[in-house]
């Protein structure tokens, strides 16, 4: 099934900002966006508590990109540093409601649930 790629703006941001300068992370992070839309579930790893629902996979070093699956979206959520990247993914989430509002209503009570928490 072909998923429909989405990026949050703070992935798109974050995206620029660390491959403004830097072109073979650039082609890492291309590459690891395109291996995850082959087959997300395979990629990454599934995570837990704060980040149920979202799924990280490492890219080059030490950067971590985290997405998440809604019906056939994938939604590229954040890409930063290991250390960095669970701080404010969890924050970004909060805010998937408003940026993503026509996916709202194809996702599971129970997500909707910990979004709202």
């Amino acid at each position: 099934m072909p998923y429909k790629i989405r990026r949050t703006l703070e992935f798109r941001n974050q995206y620029l900002k660390l491959t403004r300068k830097n072109k073979s992370l650039q082609s890492k992070i291309d590459n690891k966006t395109k291996q995850i839309a082959a087959n997300p579930t395979r990629i990454g790893k599934p995570k837990t508590g704060d980040m149920k629902y979202t799924y990280g996979s490492h890219v080059a070093d030490h950067f971590v990109i985290v997405y998440m699956l809604i019906s056939n979206n994938i939604i590229f959520l954040y890409v930063d540093h290991h250390d960095l990247v669970y701080q404010e993914a969890p924050r970004i989430l909060e805010n998937i409601e408003i940026e993503f509002p026509e996916l709202w209503s194809v996702m599971s009570a129970d997500l909707k649930r910990h979004l709202k928490r």
